[in-house]
This record gives structure tokens, sequence and C-alpha cells, in this order.
């Protein structure tokens, strides 16, 4: 699944910043070290934080080659997942290691320092009955290999009613087995934001509402619309502000596919183009996942349409309902940014130069908004008249 291998890559090319950030907010456990892990100098315009140095092990992904100061681990360690000889394997394992076995650390910071331990984290998008058995097996299995205090996590990452995601410890007669659970869109998103490595995770933490936007119950549902709207163009401005070309692409390939969990497509193009997408390898690589399995469910569906002619029948019965599809909604998003052109060709002409929040808007309205608006703008007399139609 493509979300889940983004959600490792992103682990193992961050622990340490993602290690301490979970710790804070699930409430297993202090951070190490007490010292905020974060920007460094990557933000083309962001606050400084401190930065520390450690042990890292990242993957080898362009992401994580491109991490450098910006997800400093703080004694943090990625090791092996593999738990045992039937290959069950754990999203991802963090250890933290003793201060003593990392390079420039001197005897007295060691003697101070916590004893080794372990943060075993599992990445859900999905709620399932089975997550406590599965987080006591996963405890013993670590605790058989490494012997050492183990901290778990499970971090949810899709907004659900399920009561299945309040849930964390397993109890069965006088066996008790507790561990961390973090709802994501239950989070502040303020810590995500000030680390580049965690803006995908930022895309689905709690949006900010505006104290003046909850004084009326009227208007509810539009309300959370604008304020989830004006969430992703935080967002998209804190990934626009990344210093580091290559890694600019990955997070915002990383915010492209984790957006898509909570918001329209529609809405999401209008914040991240398909410019900065095109040389994302994340953003690639969930494209030909998600065209592997589009292929695999056409193929799937034609077979069962055409099981009586054979499975050849079958097959090109998938793939034109797949390419008939692909064309529908191909010509739909061309018409979209055909309109979205002509309208920002349009507004500076009857507006002036328009801002960048007046551009976002636009970019986010829908064919037929976008249409109404052509018309709308030809009696416009200044920005203010923008506002104010955007405000309807």
């Amino acid at each position: 699944m493509a979300i889940d291998e983004f959600c490792k890559q992103l682990a193992r090319a961050n622990p340490g910043a993602l290690a301490q950030w979970l710790l804070d907010v699930s409430g297993v456990g202090e951070p190490a070290g007490g010292e905020f892990l974060g920007v460094g100098d990557d933000f083309a315009d962001g606050p400084a934080a401190t930065t520390t140095t450690g042990v890292a092990t990242a993957g080898d992904s362009s992401l994580a080659a491109s991490a450098g100061s910006i997800a400093p681990a703080f004694y943090w360690q990625l090791i092996d997942t593999e738990l045992a000889a039937e290959s069950h394997r754990a999203d991802t394992v963090i250890l933290q290691a003793a201060p003593a076995a990392v390079p420039g650390t001197s005897a007295e910071s060691a003697i101070a320092a916590p004893p080794e331990q372990l943060l075993h984290l599992e990445f859900q998008s999905r709620p399932d009955r089975h997550m406590p058995e599965r987080m006591l097996e996963y405890w013993i299995r670590l605790w058989r290999l490494h012997r050492k205090p183990i901290r778990q996590v499970v971090l949810y990452l899709r907004k659900t009613k399920s009561s299945l995601v309040q849930v964390d410890e397993l109890q069965v007669g006088e066996t008790r087995h507790r561990y961390g659970v973090v709802r994501l869109w239950e989070q502040d998103p303020l810590p995500l934001l000030q680390n580049p490595a965690l803006l995908p995770l930022a895309t689905l933490a709690r949006p900010v509402i505006p104290a003046n936007n909850k004084a009326s119950k009227k208007g509810n549902e539009s309300r959370t619309a604008n304020a989830a709207a004006a969430h992703l163009a935080l967002v998209a401005e804190r990934v626009a502000a990344i210093r580091n070309p290559v890694l600019q692409k990955e997070i915002a390939g990383g915010c492209h596919l984790l957006a898509g969990l909570v918001f329209s497509q529609e809405l999401i193009n209008a914040y991240f183009t398909m410019g900065i997408l095109d040389d994302s390898v994340t953003y690639q690589a969930a494209v030909a996942e998600y065209t592997r399995r589009g292929r695999l469910e056409g193929l799937a569906e034609g077979e069962r349409h055409g099981e009586q002619r054979g499975h050849q029948l079958g097959h090109q019965q998938g793939l034109s309902q797949g390419r008939h599809q692909g064309l529908k909604e191909g010509e739909l998003q061309g018409k979209q940014h055909e309109a979205q052109a002509l309208v920002l060709r349009q507004l500076p002409r009857r507006c002036g130069q328009l801002s960048q929040s007046q551009e976002l808007a636009v970019r986010a309205l829908s064919l037929e908004q976008l249409e109404a608006l052509a018309e709308a703008l030809l009696d416009f007399d200044g920005p203010e008249a923008l506002d104010a139609w955007l405000a309807v």
C-alpha cells in the first residue's frame, strides 16, 4: 500500500524527529534530551531551532538523503523490524541509543542519560479490532529479541467515528497490556508545521479555525470547508519555504499522498501543483502503485463480467473500462485547468496584481465556480470586489 510504505519511509528517514513528536503527544513517555528537534536551516523563512547531533540510520531514498539538518536524531537509531522466523514485521522500530555509544559524547552526559529503550510505531489508516492483540504480540517478540524497555504507539491517520481508535490496551483476566494511541486529526499542527520532515503528517492534523468563525452556528459546513482549505494552504506555504529543491519535491509528494485520505483531489491539486510533483520520487511511486492497482481492479471487473466469454475477453473489457474512465477524468481536469488559466489572466486587468491568498482561493474553485467568476469579474473594479465575491 502506497500510504503505508510512505509512512515507513518517513520514519526511516527521520527517526529522531518522529520519535520525539510521538512521545510528546502519545503519553507513553517523555522525549529524550529535552530539546526540540526541528527546522534547522531548511525553511527559507522559518524560525531557528536547536539542532543536536546523534545516531540515525536513514533509508536510501532521496527524502532520507536530503533530510540533513532538518531531522536530526537525538540518539535515536532505526533497527531491523523483522521480529521472528515467521516473518512478522512491525512498521517501525526505533532504538534510543545510550549516549556513551555515540561518538563525541562525554562520560558525564552518559551518567545522567536514560537507559536504552525501543519505540515501536504502527501506522493505521483504518481501525483494526485486532490491534490490541497485535501490539501485545509485537511487544513479546521485541522483548525476546532485544531485552530493552519498549514504548509502543499506534498512529491513526484517517479521522473516523469508530470506537476502536480509542482502545489503548488489551485486558484479558489478569493480563493487561497498554500502549499509546495518537489520533492525528486531534493533534496540534504547530509542532508538525515547524519541521519540514513532518509536513506530510501536518496535512492530517487538526485544522486551526479562527475564533470569529466559531461565533455563529449558521453556515457551519462552509466554515469547516474554509478551515480545511486554509489549513492545506498553510501546509503548502511551509512546503514552498523549503530551500532544498529535492527535499521540497519529496515533501510535496508526501503531502499530496497523505492529504488524499481527507481532502478532495480538486482541492489538493489547487495547492500542490503538478509541476513540482512531476519530479517527486514519492509521488511517482504512489502513482505507479495506484496505476497497478487500478489495472488489476479493471482486469478483475472485466473478468467478472466477461466470464462466459473467457479470460481474454474479460481482460480486454477491464482495460477498456479503465481507459474510458481515465479519458473522462483527464478531459474534466483539462477543462478546469483551462478555466483557471483564463480567470487568472483576466483578474489582474480588473483587480490589479493578485495576492498569494487570492490566487490560492481562485485555484481552489470548482469548474462551475470558475465559470461563474469568469462572468462576474467583468464588473469588478478592484481587489475588494474579488474578496467580496470569494466570501459569498
